[in-house]
């Protein structure tokens, strides 16, 4: 009797078993499904007229590096940047203003051979800090785009930062002034002006950059709203385009 008794409470257990890998297995499936179900729904909802080729949603990070792009520039209170984007980045300071929050324009345009000096001094102050050169290379990645993979030489991007706080914080640009009402304000509010906050807090396995809650880079408001509304980062749009622009060959 011991011995039946262990041989079917084997078999309960094998059974259980079975039954829970199933059971997995089947989990597994719906929820891949159901992904990619998102997917093709974001896809059928991209913003019509809107191609992966327009310029102002070109792409430059560290894995699409390009040299010196040619393109006519303007410029915000003496900051260069591309001339299409100095009308709808002047409503969003003022705008700012308007609300109580005036803001700074920090950096707009940067050459090639500006970005090579911008990572060179990155890494030099965190050397003078104490920090290795393996240290100090690894900082400087995370938060410098490394040269000719910068947003900043597409004219389209600008590091604004709300000004009381900007000039109480020693004129750092810090991750920690979205803490300010201002820089809240900014964040909330670019997307009315077809401006993303390009590095966001869950975008950095796409972006490659750590959160910066001051870059701004100008989409146009219909792929800013989108891009808003489903927490897109700018590679993760592009592919979706480009996805929606495949099917359609």
């Amino acid at each position: 009797m011991k011995s039946l008794a262990v041989v079917s409470i084997v078999g309960i257990l094998g059974g259980c078993s079975a039954t829970g890998t199933k059971q997995k297995n089947s989990a597994t499936s719906q929820s891949t499904t159901k992904t990619l179900t998102k997917r093709q729904k974001l896809i059928q909802a991209l913003p019509k007229g809107v191609k992966s080729t327009d310029s102002d949603l070109f792409l430059v990070n560290k894995w699409h590096k390009y040299d010196e792009l040619t393109f006519t520039k303007g410029s915000i209170n003496g900051i260069p940047v591309r001339k299409s984007v100095v009308k709808p980045m002047t409503a969003f300071l003022n705008g700012a203003k308007k609300a109580g929050y005036p803001a700074t324009i920090v950096s707009g345009y940067r050459s090639v051979a500006y970005q090579k000096q911008v990572w060179s001094d990155s890494i030099k102050t965190y050397e003078s800090q104490g920090k290795t050169a393996k240290q100090a290379l690894k900082l400087t990645q995370e938060y410098v785009a490394v040269p000719r993979g910068s947003e900043h030489q597409t004219g389209l991007a600008a590091d604004i930062i709300n000004t009381k706080w900007f000039n109480a914080n020693g004129s750092q640009l810090l991750s920690s002034s979205d803490k300010a009402a201002g820089q809240k304000w900014l964040i909330n509010h670019a997307v009315d002006y077809g401006l993303i906050l390009r590095f966001p807090k869950t975008g950095e396995k796409s972006t490659g950059i750590d959160y910066e809650s001051w870059h701004f880079r100008y989409v146009g408001k219909a792929s800013a709203a989108f891009m808003v509304k489903h927490q897109l980062t700018l590679e993760q749009y592009v592919a979706l385009l480009q996805a929606r622009e495949s099917a359609t060959k």
